[in-house]
């Protein structure tokens, strides 16, 4: 999906290669409880391997050029998006002293809401939180060359466990950017727990705007995972990297194929790896072997589509009182503004 004082010296949960990796992990405890999560993962009904997986440093740079490519509209039809709205979002959020972004990757988005908050009067601190490094990396350089004058903290954290933001300082609303979609990533009950999580860090009416991707063509959606040039296909590899790098596993990348199916009843994206051929893979520090057979496959992602009365329902059970909704003019993608209440409802 930084730079901090932790309370504790912070570890990566990728061993350090040639150059930097992902996820902040505070302790050996969590590393523990990381490879557990993997284990455990790879011994579900579907087999799984956790999203955040991708973001090593090269899978984050894969995401950019995915990002780019003619047949994935979701961040572009988002940016025009927040483009469009920006002063509508800060008007109803004014005034904002904290920008925090989940999961910021390069920040490009994000710079039109800045400008908002800038020509509303604003002071605002931009605080990037992300599991990469580079993303971080490139967030740092995109804002200091565009808006050198708004200060940026970087977290470098796997928020869907603990996260830890800077003291906000007195006065000022904190509005919580979490866009691109990637609520979609989640099933109902965890997408909730994730927000609730995020509202912990909040105060009553600070604000929270969510970026969903909607029902819409399934012929696009479909594409928008199937790129002609490969990247996507090549960007759930590389995951694989990523799992051997931490777990010290020994997965072949090439021996799978990337799969990613648009399942309409479900209204969801798929994604798998499915082994060409039978495998038995050492697992390293999880301490087993994984034995595929051919065509059987390890689910990577879900991406999921919405309908409007979904989304606010989520932020509504997460202790969000939804205050606007705004959509793109082609029905593909919608924002939702919520302030933070003292309660949760639940689903």
């Amino acid at each position: 999906m930084p730079r901090r004082s932790p309370i504790r010296r912070e570890r990566q949960l990728l061993p350090q290669p040639v150059s930097p990796r992902t996820a902040a992990l505070v302790d050996l405890d969590a590393e523990a409880a990381a490879l557990r999560e993997l284990r455990e993962s790879l011994g579900r009904t579907p087999r799984e391997i956790p999203s955040k997986y991708f973001y090593d440093d090269r899978g984050s740079a894969l995401f950019e050029q995915i990002t780019r490519l003619p047949e994935y509209y979701p961040t572009r039809t988002e940016r025009a998006l927040l483009i469009e709205r920006a002063q509508a979002i800060v008007k109803a959020a004014c005034p904002v002293y904290d920008v925090v972004e989940l999961g910021s990757g390069a920040a490009e988005k994000t710079v039109g809401l800045l400008d908002a908050v800038l020509a509303d009067g604003g002071r605002p601190r931009y605080i990037a939180v992300d599991i990469s490094a580079h993303a971080l990396g490139r967030t740092r350089d995109i804002l200091a060359a565009a808006r050198p004058e708004v200060p940026v903290e970087q977290v470098l954290a796997d928020y869907t466990r603990e996260l830890r933001l800077p003291e906000r300082p007195a006065g000022g609303r904190r509005l919580v950017l979490f866009l691109g979609g990637t609520i979609g990533n989640e099933e109902d009950a965890d997408a909730v727990r994730l927000l609730a999580r995020v509202r912990e860090h909040l105060d009553p009416g600070d604000v929270l705007l969510l970026g969903a991707n909607l029902v819409t063509d399934p012929a696009l959606i479909h594409a928008a995972y199937n790129d002609a040039q490969g990247v996507t296909a090549e960007f759930n590899r590389n995951l694989l990297r990523a799992v051997n790098s931490f777990a010290r596993s020994g997965f072949d990348p090439s021996a799978f194929d990337h799969y990613a199916p648009y399942d309409v009843e479900k209204r969801r994206i798929e994604m798998w790896l499915v082994a060409r051929s039978a495998l038995e893979v050492d697992l390293g520090r999880l301490g087993s072997v994984l034995r595929l057979r051919k065509g059987e496959g390890i689910r990577t992602e879900i991406s999921r589509r919405f309908m409007r009365d979904e989304v606010l329902r989520l932020i509504d059970a997460a202790g969000f009182t939804p205050e606007r909704w705004m959509e793109s003019a082609d029905g593909r993608f919608g924002l939702a503004l919520g302030l933070s209440r003292r309660s949760l409802r639940g689903l």
